[in-house]
């Protein structure tokens, strides 16, 4: 079931890292515009294996929601010396998402969630602008959550892929996240896909590469610049 997970990580860690290293150290190369295109792969994977694991892995959804804070908040120095100090990190819009959702599972019975959602609506337009991907994206998280709830249902799957059509501005971004979306709901309503094998990467690397390749571009700008 959980067998693309390694090819999702990669991909999007490298993208990711491709795309911030190129921005940041070498703005002006003719490689950059592609980089960061490339670097669009990684925001829809990252919201896709955070709702799949939520789905059918943890046992403890807000300790997970725990894990993605404490990541955001040790990232947010190196996000704010590098990008903007004035919004929090993707890590943030992350672990909002999540926590909308596993808060919604926990309530009692279907009044209560509706009024949660309402007010986990209005929250999130007010704090919207203040994270990373703004208002969609914090909508993409549980938008992947309904759809991978409902995988014979084809309306369970318009809002991940609407939402990922419009979190990037165009012309070719919109098309790259919209794509990757597509491609991820495919591969995982058929767990028997083949796909390219590749090597997890340890859990203590994966949970520290978002802060740390951050910290190291901070660290290497003032040489480089």
């Amino acid at each position: 079931m959980n067998a693309w997970i390694p090819l999702a990580q990669w991909l999007a860690l490298l993208s990711m890292s491709l795309e911030h290293v190129t921005k940041f150290l070498w703005p002006a190369s003719p490689l950059t515009p592609w980089a960061i295109l490339v670097g669009r792969l990684a925001f829809p994977l990252f919201a896709g294996m955070v709702a799949w694991h939520l789905v059918h892995n943890t046992r403890h959804p807000m300790r997970y929601v725990g894990r993605l804070f404490l990541i955001g908040f040790i990232a947010q120095l190196p996000y704010a010396l590098l990008v903007t100090p004035y919004k929090l990190n993707v890590c943030y819009t992350l672990a909002f998402g999540l926590f909308a959702v596993a808060l919604i599972d926990r309530l009692p019975d279907t009044p209560t969630r509706l009024a949660a959602v309402i007010v986990l609506g209005c929250v999130g337009l007010l704090a919207g602008s203040s994270v990373e991907y703004a208002h969609l994206g914090l909508l993409l998280v549980p938008a992947y959550v309904l759809a991978f709830r409902h995988p014979h249902h084809l309306a369970a799957v318009v809002p991940v892929l609407l939402i990922a059509a419009f979190i990037n501005t165009p012309p070719l971004a919109p098309l790259v996240s919209l794509l990757t979306a597509t491609a991820l709901i495919v591969i995982a309503r058929q767990p028997d896909m083949p796909l390219c094998p590749v090597m997890p990467l340890p859990r203590c690397l994966r949970l520290a590469w978002y802060p740390l390749h951050l910290a190291l571009i901070a660290l290497l700008l003032p040489v480089i610049g």
